[in-house]
């Protein structure tokens, strides 16, 4: 839930300061949020502003017949100036680093960027006031990860209710990031064969791609997308050239 002068005057019947304004920019005040929705927040930031629809599972594994409760789109597009991205996404990736809030949260050899959070539980007036607020009302630890940095294959939110700071959730998050990417190497990958050992349809190739996408009506900037696809090389092999075009 982001709070907003509308939202303070429906409820609360108060005028909307502007400095409120500042304190929900860095996540403080009213801001409410919940570890999926933050999941959402970062994957769609890291992926040039594509918003993915989150599920609890794979919609071509649900049983025949199973109506959709709604008709939201898969992916919502937000503009993001390219240059932007790359410095956010950038900064992520240094705060598991040791300049960052969460150095030792680090993985070597792995593209792994986040944001550490901590959130208040109760104001720290009210805190002051209660005998036993400092020990009983401990700020909740959080983060949120991806790997890669840019065009993630995978997000993490970790939440550590009065786990005080974020560099904690940090370490339980990069655990999952580090068991996937291990994971994923052992995979083997699929390659295309030699004269001897020729690939077929059954076993296609794994190739891997970068690509830009035109400027949609509103925006004026390509976006840079990335991803893993698998090919299927054909049987036989195209016969050589002779001669290069224009040339006889």
């Amino acid at each position: 839930m982001m709070p907003s002068e509308e939202w303070k005057i429906k409820n609360f019947k108060q005028k909307w300061y502007a400095g409120e304004t500042i304190s929900v920019g860095i996540g403080q005040g009213a801001v409410a949020t919940t570890p999926i929705q933050l999941a959402r927040a970062i994957g769609g930031i890291a992926s040039g502003g594509v918003l993915q629809r989150p599920h609890v599972t794979n919609p071509t594994d649900l049983p025949p017949g199973v109506i959709p409760a709604s008709n939201l789109p898969d992916e919502v597009k937000i503009p993001m100036d390219p240059q932007n991205w790359e410095t956010i996404t950038d900064a992520m990736a240094n705060v598991v680093n040791p300049i960052g809030t969460a150095p030792s949260a680090h993985l070597k050899d792995i593209d792994f960027a986040g944001k550490t959070g901590s959130a208040q539980t109760i104001s720290n007036a009210l805190k002051a006031k209660l005998a036993n607020g400092k020990t009983k009302f401990k700020d909740n630890g959080w983060f949120v990860g991806v790997e890669p940095r840019r065009n993630p294959e995978i997000v993490v939110a970790a939440l550590l209710e009065e786990g005080e700071h974020g560099y904690l959730a940090a370490r339980v998050a990069s655990q999952v990031i580090k068991a996937y990417v291990d994971k994923q190497r052992r995979i083997p990958t699929k390659v295309a064969g030699d004269d001897n050992k020729k690939p077929s349809a059954e076993k296609p190739a794994e190739i891997g791609a970068v690509w830009t996408v035109p400027p949609e009506q509103d925006s004026e900037q390509e976006t840079l997308h990335a991803g893993r696809f698998t090919l299927d090389v054909a049987k036989t092999r195209a016969p050589l050239a002779t001669a290069a075009p224009g040339i006889h």
